[in-house]
């Protein structure tokens, strides 16, 4: 594997990359604000912010796991370009609202977009290079981008005194234009030649029975969600458990934690995929996950005062995502069949609901129990995982995809 290999990426697979880039860095220079603009303007407590929030990525995950399936019968085009509508119609009405019922609609259109954008993109970067291993490259390059704008964006809103403002959203819709833009001149100068895909003729419910039967994807799914409820206590758990304890110089500690989690993974992805490369992606998630669980249980037992144990921690469990993450949508890239791409990235989109759960359930384990015992019963999880994985060896697949599966 050679970055020489950047070269060889179509143009159309250029855009979706440089796109979810610049999207990314826009939307969280105001995003992670967005919390602080509903409490000024309707003076709504944590409770209610949070419901909203919450209950706007659940409803995206699972429009996320149709539009997938309808990218297979309708086109990738067709539901980047809807997506991309939606974006730009979403973040122009949020730079004007004044209302919170706007608010509330417009925070669940942002999110069911990013949802139908994400699996068409996948799948359109699966369908539009043929060989396996430049194939998830590219989507090694693509986590790396959005990491990248992740932790370039916040920064650029800061030095740009961007940041809390609500005109920012003017600044992430033209983004959505010109990607949406990018996107259909790409797809009209350099449309997809490849013979081998072709437009699935099954319909969702035949797509949802057949994938319901597929054990390694189910398996692959359930351990995946567990993966992500982990993981996601470092960004919101973490963060209760350290403000209950009266931990000095919080945020200083908070802010630490977060850039060393975007400076990690920015530094270390590509170095972990050329020391591991030549292992499988079973031994991948292994070392992943060991990693995860030693995290975890640093966070159980570090005092709460040592300020460097905490980093450590956090450095530990993002080596831990930057093996991790990425090979998930190689693993689902390589399950997927040919015509079921859209589908199968679709229902990766259930992954994040580990990622909706995890600040209840670790509100509720912090409040019955403590911070050490909900990370020790994390790191456990993570033993749960590696025993999903070990069932997915003898786990069945319907003749019907693996007829069509192309690896």
């Amino acid at each position: 594997m050679s970055f020489a290999w950047l070269t060889r990426f179509p143009a159309l697979v250029w855009i979706l990359i440089i796109g979810v880039f610049c999207s990314r860095g826009t939307f969280l220079m105001v995003w992670p604000f967005l919390a602080i603009l509903l409490y000024q303007k309707f003076n709504l407590n944590e409770w209610q912010i949070g419901l909203i929030l919450s209950s706007s990525a659940v409803i995206a995950i699972f429009v996320g796991f149709y539009s997938g399936t309808l990218s297979d019968r309708f086109g990738r085009k067709s539901m980047l370009m809807t997506a991309g509508v939606l974006s730009v119609t979403a973040f122009t009405a949020l730079a004007q609202a004044e209302a919170l019922s706007t608010y509330v609609l417009c925070i669940m259109l942002c999110a069911v977009s990013k949802e139908i954008w994400d699996p068409a993109a996948k799948a359109l970067i699966s369908d539009s290079i043929e060989q396996m291993e430049l194939r998830e490259f590219a989507l090694q390059v693509r986590y790396f981008a959005i990491n990248v704008g992740a932790a370039l964006g916040p920064l650029a809103g800061v030095w740009l005194g961007l940041t809390a403002q609500q005109s920012t959203f003017y600044a992430t819709a033209l983004v959505f234009v010109l990607l949406t833009a990018a996107v259909f001149i790409g797809f009209s100068r350099q449309p997809p030649t490849n013979q081998r895909i072709k437009k699935t003729s099954f319909s969702f419910l035949q797509t949802f029975k057949l994938m319901a039967q597929d054990q390694v994807l189910l398996l692959l799914v359930l351990a995946n969600i567990l993966v992500l409820y982990i993981y996601a206590h470092m960004d919101t758990s973490l963060v209760q458990y350290l403000t209950q304890a009266g931990v000095p110089q919080l945020v200083e500690l908070v802010s630490a934690v977060i850039l060393t989690n975007a400076l990690t993974i920015i530094s270390f992805q590509f170095v972990l995929l050329k020391l591991l490369g030549k292992y499988s992606l079973n031994q991948r998630v292994v070392f992943g996950m060991f990693l995860l669980a030693i995290g975890q249980l640093m966070m159980a037992f570090n005092p709460v005062n040592l300020f460097w144990g905490w980093i450590a921690a956090v450095f530990l469990m993002s080596l831990g995502e930057a093996i991790l993450f990425p090979t998930m949508n190689i693993q689902v890239d390589r399950l997927a069949p040919a015509n079921m791409k859209g589908a199968y990235f679709g229902a990766a989109s259930l992954f994040s609901i580990g990622f909706a759960i995890a600040p209840y359930f670790g509100g509720v384990i912090l409040s019955a129990a403590s911070g050490p015992v909900l990370f020790t019963s994390n790191a456990l999880l993570c033993g749960v995982v590696l025993i999903l994985y070990y069932l997915i060896r003898f786990a069945k697949r319907p003749s019907a995809v693996l007829m069509n599966q192309n690896l």
